[in-house]
């Protein structure tokens, strides 16, 4: 049971790493060595960074 569910968060761990190679333009490495540990920006870092479109304010 357990390996079955360490294997499916391996594919969402992957899963995820495509979409933000795809998303952000950064290569597999760097994507891969950011989700290796926390990483905590502000709405403008992510805009910067090309994980978000679009920061709204108020």
């Amino acid at each position: 049971r357990i390996s079955l569910e360490a294997e499916e968060l391996l594919k969402l761990r992957e899963s995820l790493t495509r979409v933000y190679v795809q998303r952000t333009g950064k290569p597999l490495w760097v994507v891969s060595e950011d989700m290796e540990r926390d990483v905590f920006m502000s709405a403008t870092e992510a805009q910067a960074h090309g994980i978000v479109d679009l920061v709204a304010v108020k």
